[in-house]
């Protein structure tokens, strides 16, 4: 089907009191081990409203909330030292578009997970180091009455939980509410110690100079990408962790969710690139430092900024393949257990040493010659409970544009359905994912969409 989204106004949103100025927010290690050099882009779809004050009364909330979220409407720098970005609070503002699509509606798609005109729901990506940009918010109508609320945000400034946050902000106090976690900006949390020291061996990063592409976002741009979500209903996920607990790998007691699922992507991607058993296959995935136990003093829940290590596993492709499941979930198990602080901080010191001589930092994972996995699970996060006052949200979409998140990216998504469903979203070359789709292994514990 094809339909035009139109541009109906734009404006600049800037917070309703001003910050006070100067005021600069510096960016952690943390931070820059994901530096993309682009916007990420995610679309919440909510039923129609009735309010004629619709656009205005966003505007004027999301102006409100910028105020405790001041680092958003600043803009991304070059720091003094010319070897790290900052944020430049100024108060420049984020843009705000309001658009129509006057020829669809939602049920133009079996579901919305389908929508082929995603990706016009949020401007193209640009440079977030270009001072001419902002973060982008973009309400576009459909026939229907539906909304679609477009988010581009820079994930230097919010990771995950951090956008989440955001969005639940800025939804309470659109319907009148106080904050419930109001924010806090407070980096020097993950800060490296004077002088650095690397305690333990650095196991999940590496370096390289800037001008280097070789990175988590680096691909073979002459490869034809595809992108598909496969939904896992309760019993699929239950026979998979009993699966997994049944294995000649297990360990005592069931897996977590998280453990099997991850397990079960890289044996299916694995054996549907039908990789030499030679080669090393590597999986990269997210711990989060606002765990239990996971950083000492704890970090607050309420963080805003990137809280997060990207471990990086790696195994024969041959031991992936040929042994059972519960091979790949003990991996994971094990990284889990044995990640502490230490191997964290000594990373975060690492980083400020290849930081200040001037090379760029990156995930050690190969997302290029298609033997690595980049995964991120966002299933535990509120998505589908965020509600602006007219109703909650029925879809959301973090909106990947092949080949920009590489050649193996998986994330891990809550479903509509909610409970224990879960959405998977991957992103493989047309020969790849035509074999997974079809991968007898894979096809038990996932649907198509």
């Amino acid at each position: 089907m094809a339909s035009v989204v139109t541009v109906l106004g734009s404006w600049t949103v800037k917070p309703e009191t001003p910050t006070p100025q100067p005021r600069i927010h510096k960016l952690s290690n943390l931070d820059f081990h994901i530096s993309f050099e682009n916007y990420t882009k995610q679309v919440y779809y909510f039923p129609p409203s009735s309010r004629d004050d619709l656009v205005a009364s966003l505007k004027a909330s999301l102006s409100r909330v910028l105020v405790p979220f001041y680092v958003l409407a600043g803009r991304v720098r070059k720091a003094e030292d010319g070897h790290k970005l900052e944020v430049d609070c100024n108060d420049a503002g984020v843009s705000f578009v309001e658009a129509s699509a006057p020829d669809a509606s939602f049920s133009d798609w079996k579901n919305m997970a389908l929508c082929s005109i995603e990706q016009h729901l949020n401007p193209s990506e640009v440079a977030i180091t270009d001072p001419d940009t902002a973060p982008i918010f973009k309400v576009t109508k459909f026939k229907c009455g539906g909304i679609a609320l477009g988010i581009l945000t820079a994930e230097v400034v919010l990771d995950g939980s951090s956008f989440f946050a955001f969005v639940n902000a800025w939804s309470e106090i659109h319907r009148g509410l106080p904050l419930s976690r109001p924010p806090v900006f407070a980096s020097n949390i993950f800060q490296a110690r004077q002088p650095p020291a690397i305690i333990l061996p650095v196991r999940d990063y590496y370096s390289s100079p800037i001008y280097n592409t070789h990175s988590a976002k680096a691909t073979d741009v002459t490869c034809e990408y595809v992108v598909k979500i496969f939904e896992m209903d309760p019993d699929q996920v239950d026979d998979l962790i009993r699966d997994v607990h049944s294995g000649p790998y297990s360990y005592g007691r069931p897996p977590t969710s998280f453990e099997a699922t991850s397990a079960m992507i890289w044996k299916a991607i694995t054996e549907a690139r039908d990789l030499q058993d030679s080669i090393i296959t590597s999986y990269v995935y997210a711990i989060s430092l606002k765990g239990k136990n996971r950083w000492n003093p704890p970090v607050p829940a309420s963080y805003i900024g990137n809280s997060i290590h990207s471990p990086c596993l790696t195994a024969k492709a041959g031991d992936i393949k040929s042994r059972h499941l519960s091979y790949a979930a003990r991996l994971f198990h094990e990284d889990i257990l044995s990640t502490t602080q230490e191997h964290m901080q000594s990373a975060i010191d690492w980083m400020e040493m290849e930081l200040g001589r001037g090379r760029k930092i990156n995930l050690n994972g190969d997302f290029v010659s298609g033997t690595g996995i980049y995964s991120t699970s966002l299933h535990s996060f509120p998505v589908y409970s965020v509600d602006f006052g007219w109703g909650k949200t029925v879809h959301y979409s973090l909106v990947m544009q092949p080949p920009w998140y590489g050649n193996g990216v998986t994330v891990i998504l809550p479903s509509p359905r909610g409970g224990r469903h879960r959405r998977l979203l991957i992103s493989l070359p047309a020969i790849h994912m035509k074999k997974l789709v079809n991968h007898e292994f894979f096809r038990k514990y996932t649907t198509l969409e």
